[in-house]
């Protein structure tokens, strides 16, 4: 949860609560407001003004669909892979506390993990 909460504060920093929004289109290819706010847990009329603000932005598109003009995708833009890049980034920086631990409990900690999570 603390991780949670620090990611949410730099998002913060950026303007970028919607990043979550990002992050989904930057996993795949365009999706629909339905596909959307199927992944968020809400209803889709929720993410039109979530896609409105990330538009105004320049950090996604909308575009008509190849199957059906009537349903619109939404894509990321190089401008917001971009900007999930900078959080991707803040995500993998290692929490202060690390900095507290000395090179032996960090190759502790390095082992513990490997053997956890082995790959």
């Amino acid at each position: 949860m603390a991780r949670r909460e620090y990611l949410s504060g730099e998002a913060a920093k950026l303007d970028l609560p919607q990043a979550h929004v990002l992050q989904l289109l930057g996993a795949g290819p365009a999706r629909t407001m339905t596909s959307i706010a199927g992944a968020l847990g809400c209803d889709a009329s929720n993410v039109t003004g979530i896609v409105d603000r990330l538009e105004a932005r320049g950090l996604i598109e909308r575009r008509n669909s190849d199957d059906d003009r009537r349903i619109k995708t939404i894509s990321i833009t190089r401008d917001g892979a971009s900007l999930i890049g900078v959080l991707k980034q803040k995500m993998f920086e290692p929490p202060d506390g690390f900095a507290r631990l000395g090179a032996e409990d960090v190759a502790t900690l390095h082992a513990l993990v490997q053997r956890a999570f082995p790959p």
